[in-house]
């Protein structure tokens, strides 16, 4: 407890190992009147580029027009820092690389690097950033810091797309009787996200886990590449050791995405096997244990499964599908998605409709 009564809260923003600097009270007022401010709106305030001005902890003392419009903020963010304004990007092993690097006279003082953090739009923003020492002279400890931003959305973005569509086409190669069942699972597992967005019962679902599960949901099965023909394209019921061989698509589709710039691509193809009551593979999670964004795609994949024919099974009409996955709610599937996908389900078939397989 602090000598006025208010509670101490601890700094989490830097490691512990980096010494910390205080800035004194006032600090920031005799910033604002400082020849590196004036500087700074001189170069960057109206600047296309967005940009900050940081005290000597970087800590936000001013953002540019460009930069409140990116992440629609206030241009003065009292007490933020750089590091907890791009939270959670910023784990310990990036603050520390950070911080040793404005500190230190070896680095100049300065930092590139990557941040990524939701913008206005509230889709992922991926920018590049150089935090550059305001000072007088090279010989001067650096008080202030200029951050400039480089946008490198669109370009992530591509790389996604281009690595995503080199994947799916090894896949098609390996196991291509599966017609568009893969665009398929993409729309459904889109329409279902999106519906989640809001409800209180799926807080991270929002507008860039509706995008990026909309193109990563057809990467599921990526690990079937690893799969023997044999018994991938086999028509009747798997032997036993044959079964244990096709579940190891799921571990070996994680092994494939491991270096995937997104995440959710390899959690899918780990965990979308995974059943609510525990009785999945590979490892045999159960309920909020398994990823929102496999347990969202297990029922994509299921319902286009059951509507398929293929030649081992016929084909199920939608209600069907509907009866038999209802009646899997709190065993295979996650009651909750089952109540939102009921809700939607003439979206999954008019997707299944205009998606259809050639005859």
């Amino acid at each position: 407890m602090s000598t006025d009564g208010s509670e101490h809260v601890e700094r989490t923003d830097e490691p512990a190992d980096v010494e910390i600097v205080e800035e004194k009270s006032g600090d920031t007022a005799r910033l604002l009147d400082s020849a590196e401010f004036i500087a700074w709106k001189s170069s960057y305030l109206h600047e296309r580029l967005p940009s900050l001005f940081l005290d000597g902890t970087l800590k936000i003392i001013e953002a540019n027009d460009t930069f409140c419009k990116t992440y629609a903020c206030e241009p003065r963010m009292t007490g933020v820092y750089f590091t907890q304004f791009y939270a959670p990007y910023f784990n310990e092993k990036r603050s520390a690389d950070l911080f040793r690097s404005v500190r230190s006279a070896e680095t100049g003082h300065m930092w590139l690097g990557r941040v990524e953090k939701i913008a206005t739009d509230r889709l992922l923003n991926v920018s590049k950033v150089w935090i550059i020492p305001m000072r007088q002279s090279a010989s001067d400890v650096p008080h202030a810091y200029s951050a400039v931003c480089l946008d490198l959305t669109d370009e992530h973005r591509q790389l996604l797309q281009s690595t995503f569509t080199s994947l799916l086409y090894a896949a098609r190669q390996k196991d291509n009787d599966t017609g568009n069942h893969v665009e398929r699972v993409n729309m459904y597992s889109r329409a279902l996200a999106q519906d989640l967005v809001g409800t209180l019962e799926a807080p991270t679902v929002d507008t860039e886990f509706v995008e990026t599960i909309g193109l990563v949901a057809a990467l599921h099965d990526v690990g079937k590449i690893g799969t023997p023909d044999d018994i991938l394209n086999k028509a009747g019921k798997l032997e036993a050791w044959e079964w244990t061989v096709m579940k190891q698509h799921t571990t070996n589709g994680a092994y494939i995405l491991s270096s995937y710039p997104h995440p959710m691509a390899q959690e899918i193809a780990l965990r979308h096997h995974e059943r609510w009551d525990g009785s999945g593979y590979p490892y045999g999670l159960s309920q909020e244990l398994i990823p929102i964004s496999a347990r969202i795609v297990a029922i994509a994949d299921v319902y286009d499964a059951l509507r398929m024919r293929r030649a081992y099974k016929v084909a199920y009409t939608h209600e069907q599908v509907l009866e038999t996955m209802s009646g899997e709610s709190g065993t295979h599937f996650d009651p909750f998605l089952i109540t939102r996908f009921l809700s939607i389900a003439e979206s999954f078939r008019s997707i299944f409709t205009e998606l259809a397989d050639p005859s």
